[in-house]
């Protein structure tokens, strides 16, 4: 073999191995980005506590702002309705939101709007009602009560269900 092709022989070796480290940092990268996808996944398995035992009744467990924070500060997962008297939308979820503790054997916090705005819910939920679900002490997803996109949520109660199921893991 002449000088000149044992060359052109080495070039192409060099770029294919370039050509093959990118792929391989570009695969670990893709690897790491997928994992850490799983690990905060949108989904919400609720702490112990909040999976009845025996059949749930669909109380609410009622909560204040300080309440709130505490559980906020102790990493809890939970779901917590932002409730206001007086309102029939308010009336309507309070339904849904009973209903769907009773079916999935669960329990649910309840907040009042003018509680919660001193809380640091309020830098994420501005409008009432809503349901938050709350994971490991951060809002992981709430109802927008004043979003287009949500308004099917708040009024039938299966799609309600589906939002929900679409989160929650039993």
């Amino acid at each position: 073999m002449g000088k000149k092709a044992k060359k052109g022989l080495t070039k192409l070796k060099i770029w294919q191995l370039i050509v093959i480290l990118i792929a391989v940092v570009f695969g670990t990268m893709l690897f790491i980005f997928l994992v850490g996808m799983q690990e905060g996944k949108m989904v919400l398995s609720l702490d112990a506590e909040y999976y009845c035992k025996d059949e749930c009744d669909g109380e609410y467990m009622e909560l204040d702002g300080e309440e709130y924070e505490g559980l906020i500060s102790a990493g809890k997962s939970f779901v917590v309705f932002v409730d206001q008297g007086g309102c029939t939308t308010a009336d309507r979820m309070r339904d849904y939101v009973k209903k769907y503790a009773q079916e999935k054997g669960i329990e649910v916090h309840k907040i009042m709007f003018a509680d919660m705005k001193e809380t640091s819910l309020h830098d994420k939920v501005k409008y009432y009602p809503s349901v938050a679900m709350i994971k490991k002490g951060k809002v992981l997803t709430f109802l927008r009560a004043d979003s287009d996109d949500d308004a099917i949520y708040y009024n039938d109660y299966d799609e309600f269900k589906k939002w929900m199921d679409n989160y929650l893991i039993e």
